[in-house]
């Protein structure tokens, strides 16, 4: 009787996953990044952070970051990959990270900041997935640094280019400091086109 419970609760359990995975993949700001392959002695990071925990984060956050905390409530999804790399991992890393940039650019989505330092200096690029002028559905963020890592992370939710500016300078997170000079810059750019 007790292994026909385990069975029934197990079964539920991966029931209510494969619904709770399959929403996120339906969602417009997903994006399926595989998983960066480990290197042979380095370090690997994977975090998945669900609607339920983002919800718990915001409600921890709000007292302190009441911007960011408003910025994680509309939050669905985030993962964020991290891998050293090493002459194990390094070829089959950056091929993956060609591959996610590809698939995002023939998607639809709008590349929106572009760093590449020379002498294996920082790689980074930086999505977005935008609905309307002010809201971004998803945000991939893909860097290979000089340091030796590789870093995928994706976003997923209802996001204004207004609570990113805020969460970045409230937060220092120089990559989305620029992200913000770009949409104000291609904000006035086509509001001297209509003039």
């Amino acid at each position: 009787m007790k292994s026909l419970r385990s069975l029934v609760a197990t079964a539920g359990l991966s029931a209510v996953l494969c619904v709770a995975s399959f929403a996120a993949e339906s969602e417009p700001g997903y994006v399926d990044v595989g998983q960066l392959m480990a290197s042979a002695k380095g370090k690997f990071v994977e975090v998945n952070l669900s609607t339920g925990m983002l919800k718990f984060a915001a409600k921890l956050a709000a007292r302190q970051e009441p911007e960011a905390a408003e910025l994680i409530g509309n939050l669905k999804r985030i993962r964020v990959n991290v891998v050293s790399l090493d002459d194990s991992n390094r070829k089959e890393a950056v091929a993956q990270i060609t591959s996610i940039r590809q698939k995002l650019e023939a998607q639809g989505w709008t590349q929106m900041v572009t760093v590449r330092e020379q002498d294996g200096g920082d790689n980074v690029d930086i999505h977005v997935k935008q609905h309307g002028d002010d809201i971004i559905e998803g945000l991939v963020v893909t860097v290979i640094d000089h340091k030796g890592e590789a870093v995928v992370v994706n976003i997923v939710g209802n996001i204004s280019a207004e609570q990113i500016s805020k969460v970045a300078e409230n937060l220092n997170i120089e990559p989305l400091k620029q992200l913000r000079v770009k949409i104000k810059h291609d904000k006035a750019k086509n509001k001297d086109d209509e003039a």
